[in-house]
């Protein structure tokens, strides 16, 4: 079993929700991508929120880098992710500092991402130059790209892996795929799970992931729309134009406000697993002979 590097990965702390995405202010679970942290100045405010305390997940950049080459050459999403690495302008540079950051950083970080450019094939070799380098990334796992194969064989090997497909999904594939990973995890009862762009939501009780990062948090800043609220994790509705705030007017109050609310909703996350767990409900129960096989639906 290949133990993923991370200092401050504390398997007993579950779930966490990270919060990605540019702020003044900054809940304690953080995702931070290599493309924000190419200049000095951006990786001494990395410094300081780990001295301040904040746990953070460094994200290779692998999305953003994608999204960049998509919007240059008018490819889709899943294209640009399919490219080999050498295809994509960037990819040298991004991965030269991931290498200085995972390495100079390791052991205060809470984990790192690979560089999961290029689809299966190409992953696995870029993530052998990494381990050639003494790098240990946490892998990542596209359902609807890698197969049922790569998830077990991925699985038998890491203690932590990332689930993607998830943040472009629309509602009912989404749910598909949360049920898919559910099921999937439950032959691996060592495994971390970890959803890429996913807002903590209902569905993280019965299909439960043991961490997921979003930056939907910031959306009423980034966007002109209205708040969405929830309790217990399930929307209950939105909240009207005059509960924003205009641009440019309270903006540190407003991302304070947005980091506290996550910060709870991620409280609120592990509070109803709690409760689950006090039942006798154990999170990911292992799969009987009697349910039949596993297959994709």
């Amino acid at each position: 079993m290949i133990a993923t590097a991370g200092g401050m990965f504390d398997r007993a702390d579950t779930p966490i929700y990270f919060a990605a995405g540019e702020s003044s202010a900054y809940p304690r679970h953080l995702l931070l991508a290599v493309n924000d942290l190419y200049h000095r100045s951006q990786e001494l405010r990395m410094v300081k929120l780990l001295d301040q305390g904040h746990v953070i997940l460094l994200d290779s950049g692998i999305f953003n880098l994608t999204n960049e080459h998509k919007r240059a050459t008018g490819c889709t999403m899943d294209e640009a992710l399919s490219l080999p690495p050498d295809e994509i302008t960037g990819f040298d540079r991004l991965f030269d500092r991931y290498v200085e950051l995972a390495t100079k950083y390791e052991d205060r970080l809470w984990g790192y991402i690979e560089l999961d450019q290029g689809g299966r094939d190409n992953k696995i070799r870029t993530r052998q130059r990494l381990h050639d380098l003494g790098l240990n990334p946490i892998p990542v796992y596209h359902p609807l790209n890698d197969g049922w194969d790569y998830f077990d064989e991925l699985a038998g090997t890491y203690d932590r892996l990332c689930f993607g497909n998830v943040v472009q999904a629309n509602h009912p594939t989404r749910v598909r795929l949360l049920h898919t990973m559910w099921e999937r995890r439950r032959q691996y009862p060592h495994l971390w799970v970890h959803v890429l762009g996913l807002s903590a939501c209902e569905w993280c009780l019965p299909c439960p992931p043991d961490s997921c990062d979003s930056s939907s948090w910031l959306n009423s800043l980034r966007y002109p729309a209205v708040r969405t609220e929830s309790a217990a994790l399930r929307r209950l509705g939105e909240l009207g134009h005059r509960f924003l705030y205009g641009v440019g007017a309270h903006r540190d109050e407003a991302c304070q406000t947005y980091a506290d609310i996550l910060e709870h909703t991620g409280m609120t996350w592990g509070a109803l697993q709690a409760v689950h767990a006090q039942f006798g409900d154990v999170p990911h129960p292992p799969r009987h002979d009697r349910e039949g096989e596993l297959a994709p639906s």
